[in-house]
C-alpha cells in the first residue's frame, strides 16, 4: 500500500503541473490562412492600407483578438490586421521560427519593390509573405551580404536585400516666409535666407508630389519613433516656424491642391485679437479664427509664448531662468493644446530640456541639419531648412533619401 502511495504522491505534482504547461502553449495562437495571397492591412490614418500578402500554410501569431472582424499581429514596428474571415485560428500549429527574444534595430530599409520574405527553419528557403512596395521596415540585424533578418508578423523571416535601399532617415523640412518674386523683391525680405518665392515653394511641392511623397505629421513621427507605427518609405514632415500669414495666403493653397498637410510653430504672444489682412511688405501672424479656418492644411505646435525674441539674441545666449522657461512654455502649451515644440533659432541648453518636458511637449525639433531616424533623443530632433535659390537637385537631396 505504501509502495503504491508513494507513486501516487511523485505523480501528483506531474498532474499538476500539466494543465499550466498546456497553458503556457496555449498562450500562442496562429491566423493561418484560408488560401494564398491573403491580405494584411495597416491602420496608421484611420484608413485600411494593404501593406502585405499571407502565404496559404504560412501564418503568423496573434498579437491581440481586434473586435468582432480582426485580428491584429506584429508588423515591423506597428502592427497589421488579418479580416477573421480570410484565416482560421490555430493554437495546435507548430513552427520553428517564432521570434521569442529577438529585437528590432534601430536601422530600418525602405521596401522599393513588393518582396518576398522567407522562412528557413528547413534550411530550404520557403515564401512566408510578400510585404508590398512603399514601406519604411525595421530589421532586427544584417544576416548576410544578400538578406536582411526581420520579424514579419512574431516570426523570423529573411529579406532580399536587392528589393531595399537603407533608410537615411525621415526628413522634417523647415519654412519661414513667403512671397511672390515681385514682392520678395521689393520688400525688406528682399536678401533675407527664410524668405522663399511661391515659385519655389510650388516646385517643391510639386516634385514631391512627382516623386510619390506623403506628408506625415509630428504625431505620426512621435509614434514612430516610440516603435507604435511604420511609416511610408517616402514620407515627409513639412513646418513652419512664427505662423506668419504669407503661409495663410501662400501656402495653404498650394499645399492643398497636392493635398499636403503641415506644423505651424506658433508664437502664442503675437496671435491678434482678429483675423488681420494680408501684407506683403512686413510680418503679421495667424489669428485664432486663422488656425481654425486652415485647420484642414495645417496643425499647430508652439514656438514660445514670448520668448522668441529674448532667446534669440545669440549674443547673449539663453540667460532666461528656469522658471521663466517654464511658465511660458506652459502658458503656450496650453493655449495651442500642442505636444510639439520649436526651439526660437534652435537655441536650447538642459535648463530648456528640462523645461519643455516638464510643460508637457512630448517632442521637440531643432535647427540642427540632418534627418530624423529611430534611437534618438525625442527632444533635439534635426531640421532641414529650406533657404532661397535652391536648386532642384539641392532640395531632391534634402527631401530624399540621401545622407
Amino acid at each position: 500500500m505504501k509502495k503504491y502511495l508513494r507513486i501516487f504522491l511523485l505523480m501528483f505534482p506531474l498532474l499538476w503541473i500539466a494543465p499550466n504547461l498546456g497553458e503556457a502553449a496555449s498562450k500562442v495562437s496562429y491566423a493561418v490562412p484560408l488560401y494564398d495571397n491573403v491580405k494584411v492591412y495597416d491602420n496608421r490614418t484611420g484608413a485600411l492600407v494593404p501593406i502585405a500578402t499571407m502565404k496559404k500554410n504560412q501564418p503568423l501569431v496573434i498579437d491581440k483578438d481586434y473586435g468582432q472582424n480582426w485580428w491584429q499581429v506584429k508588423f515591423g514596428n506597428g502592427y497589421g490586421f488579418i479580416a477573421k474571415r480570410d484565416v482560421y485560428r490555430s493554437v495546435t500549429w507548430t513552427t520553428n521560427n517564432v521570434n521569442t527574444k529577438a529585437k528590432n534595430s534601430n536601422t530600418t530599409v525602405l521596401i522599393n519593390s513588393d518582396v518576398e520574405v522567407f522562412d528557413n527553419t528547413s534550411g530550404k528557403l520557403e515564401p512566408m509573405i510578400t510585404i508590398h512596395a512603399g514601406i519604411r521596415y525595421p530589421i532586427i540585424s544584417d544576416y548576410s551580404k544578400n538578406y536582411w533578418k526581420v520579424d514579419v508578423g512574431g516570426r523570423i523571416g529573411y529579406m532580399p536585400k536587392y528589393r531595399t535601399s537603407v533608410d537615411y532617415g525621415v526628413p522634417i523640412l523647415m519654412y519661414h516666409h513667403i512671397l511672390t518674386p515681385e514682392e520678395k523683391a521689393n520688400s525688406q525680405f528682399a536678401n533675407a535666407n527664410t524668405t522663399v518665392t511661391t515659385i519655389e515653394f510650388n516646385n517643391q511641392m510639386q516634385w514631391l508630389k512627382n516623386n510619390g511623397y506623403q506628408t506625415i505629421s509630428l504625431y505620426d513621427l512621435e509614434r514612430y519613433l516610440r516603435r507604435q507605427v511604420n511609416l511610408p518609405a517616402k514620407a515627409v514632415v513639412l513646418t513652419f516656424d512664427d505662423g506668419i500669414t504669407s503661409t495663410r495666403e501662400y501656402a495653404y493653397p498650394i499645399l492643398k491642391e497636392y493635398g499636403f498637410t503641415a506644423e505651424q510653430f506658433i508664437i502664442t504672444s503675437r496671435i491678434p485679437s482678429e483675423k488681420q489682412p494680408f501684407q506683403w511688405d512686413t510680418l503679421r501672424f495667424f489669428s485664432k479664427q486663422d488656425m481654425d479656418e486652415l485647420s484642414d492644411v495645417f496643425r499647430y505646435g508652439s514656438h514660445t509664448h514670448d520668448l522668441h525674441s529674448l532667446v534669440g539674441n545669440k549674443a547673449k545666449g539663453i540667460t532666461i531662468s528656469y522658471k521663466d522657461l517654464y511658465n511660458d512654455l506652459a502658458k503656450s502649451r496650453n493655449i495651442l493644446g500642442t505636444y510639439y515644440f520649436a526651439y526660437p533659432f534652435g537655441q536650447y541648453n538642459q535648463n530648456y530640456l528640462n523645461a519643455v518636458k516638464k510643460a508637457g511637449y512630448r517632442m521637440a525639433v531643432t535647427t540642427r541639419k540632418g534627418k530624423v531616424n529611430l534611437g534618438e533623443d525625442l527632444y533635439t530632433l534635426e531640421r532641414l531648412g529650406i533657404e532661397p535659390g535652391l536648386s532642384m537637385d539641392e532640395f531632391a537631396k534634402k527631401a530624399g533619401n540621401y545622407k
